[in-house]
Order: C-alpha cells, then structure tokens, then sequence
C-alpha cells in the first residue's frame, strides 16, 4: 500500500495506476479517510510511547490474566475481517457483496478490542498504566454499546489533549445502521439499504462510505500497532514499570520473535542476578514451545521464527 508518513506523524496515501494494477481499485472515501485517521491517532501512539514504552507495549499485548497463544480474540478478529474483506472485493457483486460489507461495518464497530486498547492508549500518554477493562459490563452482565465507548472516550481524549484520537471512530459510526444489521432489521432495494427501525433509506453513496470508513478505522489502528511491533528486530532494553520492579530506575526487556517483532515484556536480570534472588516476570502470549524455551532460560529474550 502506498502509504508515506512525513517527520511530523502526517500520513499520505498517493494511489497511482501502477498502484492499482497491483492491489485493485481503491474506493475513493477510503483513500480520504485512511491517512487522515492515521494522522488523528500518530500523534497518540509518539506521546504514550514518550511517557511509557512499558505500559504502551503492553496495552498492544494486553494480556489479561493467564494467557498463551491462542486466547486473543483481536488476532482472529483482524484475520477474519481481512478473509472477509477479501471475498468481499472479490467477483461475488450484488446482493452477497453488500450483505458482506454490512457484516464487515458491524463486526468492526462492535469488536471489544479497539475501544479498550484507544482507551489504554489515551490513559498511558497521561501516565496512566495498562488497565483490564476499561468498559465492563453492565451489572445485569449486558455489554456497553459502541455509542457509550465512544461518547466516554471523547471525554478521555479531550481531558488528555488529544480530541483527534477518536475521529476515525466517530466518523465511521452509525448507531441505526449497527443495530439494523445485528438485528436484519433492513432490507435491499437496489443499491440502497433501507432500516425498519427507524425507517430510513442509505443511498449507495453513504453505505459505501460507512463501510469503508471503519475499514480505514480498523486498519489504522492496525498499521500503527504493527508498525510499533515491527519495530523491535532484536531484544531491547526499555524503562520498567514500578508494578513490575522494585528499584527505581529498574529496567524490561522486550521479547523479540524474529520475523515478527514484541512479542512480551520480561525482567532484565541476569543468571547471576537471579541467582541472588531477584524476583523474575514475563509478559506476553507464547507458545508451548516458546515457553518451554523461556522457562529453560530465564535470561533468553530473542524467540526463533514461528514455523507457519
């Protein structure tokens, strides 16, 4: 994708025809929408990275309690929507093509992850630390609706000088048109989609700008996760966090995978050290060869390629 980020944290995406040639036509709101909410969320990702790489890395990880691989539900969420989207722009057309693009709207506009991970992302720019949950549930066990994360994380991002954090959400939501599709509360009639509840017609125009602004949405997020993920080609020593340390100044290790960048946070003690007693911490989803590997060595920090 020809995507170009300037000093300042301001992305551009210049589409030419040798470009499409190779990735297809791209939809016009999505080349207007996708380096403009890359722009809006950049400037969060430098400033929560300045005040805690620790706390930053571990928002993206965001391991909640006794996890390994295979208990990530944004890893198959991001894998689905990209099989999905590419059935979608396939050769299927009409009726099946806008089915798919509604469940492609709805899936990213109700996946759980990317509100608590903006929600940690704003808290740690402010000193804030990773947190669980930052949206539980209500106490009769009922899920906060999207229009709810939304409105608090505006307020979040405001009290921390950062209004432009939720834009992309913002911009892609549409509160009738996520509860007709959850509920097949609309029908098709030719290129429009119209709601039962409250009545109401989309033109072609406005449900394919729906949808291609959460898909820029999703993907923003996304491509600024793994950039920072990426960014990591061998083990690393970074500041750590006093949840973890006990001596000011102590610092973490981040775990590397090679061929894929952070994969976990670690202690940055030696075999001696750790013989003296200093008390050891590992962060991150691993595989059962991996941790295997980590438990044999404590000290180890750089994981070999995962065999696809």
């Amino acid at each position: 994708m020809p995507l170009e980020r300037d000093e300042h944290g301001v992305w551009t995406l210049e589409v030419n025809e040798a470009d499409e040639e190779n990735i297809g036509p791209m939809p016009p709101s999505y080349v207007e929408a996708l380096p403009r909410y890359l722009s809006a969320l950049d400037t969060a990702f430098e400033r929560a990275k300045e005040v805690s790489e620790f706390n930053l890395l571990f928002s993206i990880f965001a391991i909640r309690g006794l996890q390994d691989a295979g208990w990530d539900p944004y890893e198959t969420t991001t894998k689905a929507i990209g099989i999905i989207k590419e059935v979608h722009d396939g050769d299927i057309g009409g009726e099946a093509s806008r089915h798919l693009g509604l469940w492609l709207y709805g899936h990213i506009m109700e996946a759980s992850e990317p509100y608590e991970f903006l929600a940690n992302l704003i808290s740690v720019t402010t000193g804030g630390r990773f947190n669980n949950e930052h949206f539980p549930p209500r106490p009769n066990g009922a899920p906060l609706s999207p229009q709810i994360k939304i409105n608090q994380l505006e307020e979040q991002a405001r009290e921390a000088g950062l209004p432009n954090v939720i834009v992309p959400m913002r911009d892609a939501w549409d509160r009738d048109l996520r509860n007709a599709i959850f509920h097949a509360d609309y029908s098709l009639y030719g290129p429009e989609v119209r709601t039962i509840r409250p009545p109401r017609i989309y033109t072609h125009d406005e449900i394919t700008t729906l949808i291609n602004r959460a898909m820029a949405c999703h993907e923003a997020i996304t491509i600024l996760r793994t950039m920072i993920i990426k960014s990591y080609t061998t083990p690393t020593l970074i500041p750590g966090d006093p949840e973890f340390t006990r001596n000011p100044g102590e610092r973490a290790m981040v775990i590397v995978r090679e061929g894929y960048g952070a994969v976990g946070l670690k202690d940055a003690w030696t075999e001696e050290e750790l013989g003296r007693g200093c008390i050891p911490y590992r962060l991150g989803r691993f595989t059962c060869e991996e941790m295997e590997m980590l438990d044999a060595n404590r000290t180890l920090a750089l994981l070999p390629e995962a065999v696809a």
